[in-house]
């Protein structure tokens, strides 16, 4: 019995030996990935960095060679630059585009505005948004029409600058 104990604690001590290295090597992976995945995160941003067109964007690893980009960029030739500047990057297999535009930010405003016009009988009225302007063209029938079109865009939108470059044709004589 005493011989079969000491087999039994010998082979206990080499199942634990084992299964101890087993665990450091893959925790010592891990770590290596976790590693070169901050790597390749600081790379990528390095490079997305050093374009000042490409400023506002930013990436982080998702995986394994996996790159995903995210923050605003001014339009798609940019986001397209970001995204070609990834992958050019030694170790990244896969970019993900999650880049934003300012010129999309801008369209959505644009629609939005258009839609708050034409809601209110403004539909000879066109909008377009550049950064912190509105500008308004088309035509209106007098200038309290011209006036009241800004003042809706004013109102959805107090914190654009507006130039009213609509024409205010004559009303009616009879």
């Amino acid at each position: 019995m005493k011989v079969r104990a000491e087999w039994l604690g010998g082979t206990a001590r080499a199942i634990l030996a084992i299964a101890v290295l087993i665990l450091s090597v893959a925790g010592a992976s891990s770590l290596a990935r976790a590693q070169s995945g901050a790597a390749l995160m600081n790379h990528v941003n390095a490079a997305l960095q050093s374009n000042p067109h490409l400023n506002g964007a930013r990436a982080y690893t998702a995986a394994e060679g996996v790159v995903v980009l995210y923050g605003v960029v001014f339009d798609d030739n940019d986001r397209m630059l970001a995204v070609q500047t990834a992958g050019a990057v030694p170790g990244v297999s896969s970019v993900v585009d999650n880049l934003r535009t300012k010129t999309g930010k801008w369209f959505q405003e644009e629609e939005r505005i258009v839609l708050q016009l034409q809601s209110n009988g403004f539909n000879d009225v066109q909008v377009k948004v550049v950064g912190p302007y509105v500008y308004l063209s088309g035509q209106v029938t007098g200038q309290g029409a011209k006036q009241r079109a800004a003042s809706i865009v004013n109102s959805i939108a107090p914190n654009l600058e507006i130039n009213n470059m609509i024409w205010a044709r004559p009303g009616s004589m009879f």
